[in-house]
């Protein structure tokens, strides 16, 4: 591993770039780099990230190797589902949705409108209303059952199933509240700081969260102490807006259309 500025993985994907119009010619629709670089936020050590937009005709795929001391990676993705992938949200939206919505466009088909259409569904999915229920709802039954498992481990006094459960929970409410306020993290270097800017979250959430994923130097019995108020805090927020995560009702299946 070598270090590399911000103009050497541009330099090396729009070589990659040429590489991979050389052989698909005008299967190629679009290619652009997304995450870190995409940003102008990587280290010198970063990864190069990048995405290959296909015609249908392609299987989606991705090609991860090592050129000039960087680790690189290309999805190849046909645009149909490009577009349905940009617009979707599902469970690691808060995290993943940000490749959808900031990248870097390296190469354009001439008359192409692929990326047009990435960016309306991208804005699509932000109206998905009762898809962003569907997700805080299953984040709660998440977010139960990492609470039961921090509480079993430490019902056995196992410390490392504590601190791995600490994690998990606290990555779970970063998610909850990416969903409840529509917003997704420009990048997991920051999202921890840019979950406490957000509008509407639970109680003490700025204060407690970086005590439960370890921000804070504190004893595990207090991280411990500090996920369960927040778990009660979750709980509350969550029932003032009107959400009901604990159901009576079992969901009987449907029998299929003849």
């Amino acid at each position: 591993m070598k270090k590399a500025t911000h103009e050497d993985r541009v330099k090396l994907a729009e070589e990659i770039c040429e590489e991979i119009k050389g052989v698909l010619a005008d299967d190629l629709r679009a290619f652009v780099i997304y995450a870190s670089v995409a940003k102008d936020t990587d280290g010198p050590y970063s990864d190069l990230e990048m995405m290959a937009i296909t015609a249908d005709e392609y299987e989606e795929s991705c090609s991860e190797f090592i050129r000039s001391g960087i680790r690189c990676q290309v999805d190849f993705v046909p645009i149909k589902s490009a577009i349905g992938q940009a617009g979707q949200v599902d469970a690691e939206w808060p995290i993943a949705a940000d490749q959808w919505r900031r990248f870097l466009i390296v190469y354009v088909k001439e008359g192409d409108d692929c990326i047009l259409k990435i960016r309306e569904a991208t804005q699509r999915s932000l109206c998905a209303e009762d898809k962003f229920t569907h997700e805080i709802l299953m984040a709660m039954l998440v977010a139960y059952e990492e609470i039961g498992k921090i509480m079993n481990a430490r019902e056995r006094n196992v410390s490392s199933d504590v601190t791995t459960g600490l994690v998990n929970f606290a990555m779970t409410l970063l998610r909850l509240a990416g969903f409840v306020n529509h917003r997704f993290y420009e990048s997991m270097r920051n999202a921890w700081e840019d979950s406490k800017a957000l509008s509407d979250l639970p109680k003490d959430y700025t204060r407690l969260i970086g005590v439960v994923h370890g921000e804070v130097e504190t004893s595990l019995e207090n991280r411990y102490n500090a996920a369960l108020e927040l778990w009660e805090n979750v709980i509350a927020w969550v029932k003032e807006k009107g959400m009901e995560w604990e159901k009576k009702e079992l969901e009987m299946p449907k029998k299929k259309e003849n």
